[in-house]
């Protein structure tokens, strides 16, 4: 009984799922049925309708006609096919026929792909052809009116297109005749034919409109300006030759020049060549420019020349007279001193430096007083002379300064040498008030090598001609030797003194300790012998051994009985 039960349950499970399923192919079918339904809404029908009321010709006709053949096979064909396919659909679902329900929707999705792909590309076309009468015809309007403005410009202000007129009123005839051309193709019913024209009369249009606006100053350059310039060039440059002036660029071939140009622009504005015609008149208003800065420039090079001739010719007899007076000097202190850094030399160059000068510029007058100068170059030459003469002026004074102190420097030296004699007389002196038994060899043979070193100096500040170069080399060396003498005679000195000091406090332990009177008896032979330092350092040592610390007392005492009078 129970399993009746559980195969009647399956049963109805099988049942439900079987109805569920035929009810969700029902939905698919029914959304496939509306996609393909929107795949005709009757736009590109009406398109079809609209085109055929323009009573198209040529090649527009034939356009057209390839594409309504094209939308009337794709209604015949997909799109009845598929509502064929979609009622077998159905018809197969509702039979329980699932596969061929399942195929059918996937053959009936791709065909409905295809065919809106189609009948996009068809709508796009045909509202091509549509779209082109009206967007001729919004262009010839915009053409016909841009035409229309060009013409009155044209008419009203004839005067200012000069040659160019005759070509412009043909321009105009054309484009008049274009617009009348393209307007009726268009209404004639091929706008496509009448596109290629509205293309061409808009690249015709607009170079009118080009002219019109950039031939006017053009034209006003070429006829009126240029030649103007052209006359005041020549008549200056006549007035000019007449007054002597030599010009660094040939004027005459310059203007000659610049006449083929206005003559080469001429038969540009007759063309209508506004590209090259603009180009040429730029070029033109350089050259006649670059012809007025030549003359120009001889203009104002003569005034600031005329200006400048008196000022240089006392700036170069002022540096010459400074160069001879330095000259002179150096000779004079060249018979004292030695010149170490070919000043003389230097001073010849100068002066060689300034004869040059000199020559240009006595050239330069001379070509000025028989009319042959070139302003602009003399003016140049004017400049750099002054600026050389400066530098030249400043390397004179930089002389003058290195050697005028060679006298004074003399006379310190002579200060200095006998601030040495001085000081050797009373280093002697110290080191004799101290009675010291002799002076160790070392130090007598510095004493005469200083000594040496100052009667050197003595003879070489006493030659006829001085090197005081060599000389004040000597005397940093003689002053070093001197400090280094007093230093030793300081040590020799003190030496001495903290020795017999020594001696005398270590008679209190010689008697108590043999190492005192050992060393006691050590110190007295380095004594003997002028070992002052050794002598102390033998005693100190032992004093340190019986009394730590002794030295640095006797030292102390010692140190600071003394007054130093070597400084």
């Amino acid at each position: 009984m129970n399993w009746i039960i559980i195969v009647l349950i399956i049963i109805a499970l099988l049942a439900l799922g079987v109805w569920g399923y035929q009810l969700h192919n029902t939905r698919q079918i029914h959304d496939m049925d509306a996609a393909v339904a929107t795949l005709d809404s009757g736009a590109v029908a009406g398109l079809v309708r609209n085109i055929q009321q323009l009573n198209l010709t040529g090649d527009s006709l034939a356009d057209f006609k390839v594409w309504r053949q094209k939308y009337q096979a794709l209604v015949d064909g997909e799109l009845t096919e598929l509502q064929t396919a979609l009622l077998d659909v159905e018809q197969a679902n509702k039979q329980f026929r699932f596969g061929q329900v399942k195929d059918g929707l996937a053959n009936i999705d791709a065909v409905q792909t295809a065919a809106a792909k189609s009948m996009k590309q068809i709508e796009d076309h045909l509202g091509a052809i549509k779209a082109a009468e009206e967007a001729n015809a919004k262009r010839l309007k915009t053409l016909r009116h841009d035409y229309q403005e060009a013409r009155k410009t044209v008419l009203a202000k004839s005067f200012a297109f000069g040659d160019a007129l005759p070509a412009l009123e043909d321009s105009l005839q054309q484009i008049a005749a274009g617009l009348t051309d393209a307007t009726e193709v268009n209404l004639a019913g091929d706008p496509q034919k009448a596109a290629a024209a509205v293309k061409q009369l808009g690249n015709t249009v607009a170079a009118l409109k080009l002219q019109v606006k950039q031939l006017p100053p053009l034209v006003n350059s070429v006829v009126n300006e240029f030649p103007a310039q052209l006359k005041e060039i020549q008549g200056g440059y006549r007035q000019l030759t007449a007054q002597h002036f030599i010009f660094t660029e040939d004027v005459a071939a310059g203007t000659a020049a610049v006449q083929t140009m206005v003559e080469h622009a001429e038969d540009q504005i007759k063309g209508l060549d506004v590209t090259e015609l603009t180009a040429n008149t730029a070029a033109i208003a350089d050259k006649i420019d670059s012809l007025y800065a030549v003359m120009e420039k001889e203009l104002n090079a003569k005034a600031a020349v005329l200006d400048q001739q008196r000022e240089l010719r006392q700036f170069i007899n002022h540096a010459m007279q400074q160069n001879r007076l330095l000259t002179i000097e150096l000779d004079h202190l060249n018979q004292s001193y030695q010149l170490n850094h070919d000043e003389i030399k230097h001073a010849a160059d100068l002066k060689g430096q300034l004869d040059t000068i000199n020559q240009a510029f006595d050239q330069a007058n001379d070509q000025i007083a028989q009319k042959q100068a070139v302003y602009s170059e003399l003016l140049a030459q004017f400049t750099q002379a002054k600026s050389d003469l400066t530098a030249i002026e400043k390397q004179q004074q930089a002389i003058n300064a290195s050697v005028s102190g060679l006298r004074e420097t003399e006379r310190k030296a002579l200060v200095q040498v006998e601030a040495f004699e001085r000081a050797v007389r009373d280093v002697r002196y110290e080191v004799s008030r101290h009675d010291l038994p002799g002076l160790p060899k070392a130090y007598r043979d510095f004493f005469k090598v200083v000594q040496d070193e100052i009667l050197q100096l003595k003879d070489d500040m006493d030659q006829v001609k001085i090197d005081l170069d060599a000389i004040a080399k000597t005397l940093i060396r003689v002053s070093a030797d001197i400090d280094q003498l007093k230093q030793q005679s300081r040590d020799i000195i003190s030496a001495a003194g903290l020795c017999e000091q020594l001696m005398q406090y270590a008679n209190r332990y010689k008697t108590s300790h043999e190492e005192v009177a050992q060393a006691m008896q050590q110190a007295a032979k380095l004594y003997a012998k002028y070992d002052y330092q050794g002598a102390a350092d033998a005693i100190a040592t032992a004093l340190e051994t019986v009394e730590p610390g002794s030295y640095k007392k006797v030292a102390d005492d010692y140190n600071a009985q003394q007054h130093d009078e070597l400084v």
